[in-house]
């Protein structure tokens, strides 16, 4: 069990460095769209393709597909490809980056850099994940420039310094306030009944009997032949052809080997973790990092409308709309589009194939609509489909 809640705490406060996917921190772009109408974003002609400036800092069209090619695994891709859409995620992704701009800005001020080795860590560890040449061929396929996807992590890791040198030194959690949480929350401390579990496999029947018949102190050190995995899991989460089996079987011993796919398997109980409530030292630091998070987002919601309040922010007409559109009104627009859409698409479906409209034969894509205006005006090719900015 103690194992189980090292994992909890450990995947709840690990600080994970972004790779390729750039999202914007949850709820600060409703935040922003609040606090821009209240500061009085400005709407003016900017120069060609720039889409917004903060107090000066142009933010180019460039570094808004640039942040959405890199998004676009997540963006959505079953939607249904439309000039609202594509206007939808512009003004989430321009107003992610106008925060991204006051945050850097705000380092400047207080003389707080990104360290140089800080960034080269970050670049080299992506590209270790990918493999050699994977990385720049990941950014070829998506269209990103690297000196682009590189000032996007610049920006990540900006956000990043910004939490810790800037908000965490204020933030202070007190034990009454984890004791409060935890009266409060108890149903959540309460653990069911898992199983300490291990899962072998390997192509020679005799090295498994041997590592069942060491189980469970050889468990640690399986031979090089056979794959051993150990873990802690519910009773539901046990694999189905070994969940009855499993169910019955004595902590310390294994089922009878069988072969499967051409190997042989087995599965050895280690012990049975009877359901139980977490005590509060055992929940401490899990509820203080809830705690802390809670805070940080407080303070930096607080930086943000003050920093607002005393920033210059000019928003293209393009896109001024989108970004000053809270995503709630968002949401009930592209809800009404997609009932649109079904009622079209049963009206498509009730008639014959010869008089369904095609919108490629008729020369209309989605993809291919420029923006009109000063925005647009160097506006790369567009690809078609709903992820990512649609550049290629």
């Amino acid at each position: 069990m103690k194992d189980m809640m090292r994992r909890i705490v450990g995947n709840a406060a690990r600080s994970r460095v972004a790779k390729i996917c750039f999202a914007p921190r949850c709820g600060l772009v409703p935040l922003l769209c609040c606090c821009l109408l209240l500061a009085a974003c400005l709407e003016s002609r900017l120069p060609e393709g720039v889409v917004a400036t903060v107090n000066s800092e142009p933010i180019h069209l460039r570094t808004v597909q640039a942040l959405l090619d890199s998004r676009s695994a997540a963006l959505g891709t079953l939607q249904r490809p439309s000039l609202e859409n594509m206007k939808r995620q512009y003004g989430e992704a321009l107003g992610t980056l106008i925060i991204h701009a006051l945050v850097r800005q705000e380092l400047e001020r207080r003389q707080i850099p990104v360290a140089g080795a800080t960034m080269e860590q970050a670049v080299a560890l992506v590209r270790g994940d990918y493999g050699s040449g994977g990385l720049s061929k990941f950014l070829t396929d998506e269209s990103l420039d690297e000196a682009d996807w590189q000032a996007l992590m610049r920006d990540h890791l900006a956000m990043l310094t910004f939490e810790k040198r800037v908000l965490l030194p204020g933030i202070q959690v007190r034990l009454d306030e984890v004791r409060a949480y935890y009266q409060e929350h108890q149903a959540d401390f309460r653990l069911p009944e898992t199983l300490d579990v291990c899962f072998v496999s390997g192509e020679n029947r005799e090295a498994l009997d041997a590592f069942c018949a060491s189980f469970p102190a050889g468990r640690k050190t399986p031979p090089e032949t056979l794959l051993a995995q150990c873990l802690e899991v519910r009773a539901d989460e046990v694999p189905p052809p070994w969940t009855k089996e499993v169910s019955a079987l004595k902590p310390g011993t294994c089922l009878p080997a069988r072969r499967r796919n051409g190997v042989w398997e087995s599965v050895g109980l280690v012990e049975r973790l009877k359901a139980h409530s977490l005590e509060m030292a055992d929940a401490y630091p899990l509820i203080e990092h809830i705690l802390q998070e809670q805070k940080k987002r407080a303070a930096f919601e607080q930086w943000l409308e003050g920093s607002l309040s005393r920033a210059t922010v000019k928003v293209s007409p393009l896109l001024r709309d989108e970004v000053l559109t809270p995503p709630s009104a968002r949401q009930d627009r592209q809800e009404e589009d997609e009932d649109e859409d079904g009622r079209s698409d049963m009206v498509d479906a009730s008639a014959g194939a010869e008089e369904r409209f095609d919108a490629g034969a008729a020369g209309v894509d989605a993809g291919s609509v420029k923006p009109a205006g000063d925005a647009g005006a160097d506006q790369p090719p567009r690809r078609n489909g709903a992820g990512g900015s649609g550049r290629r």
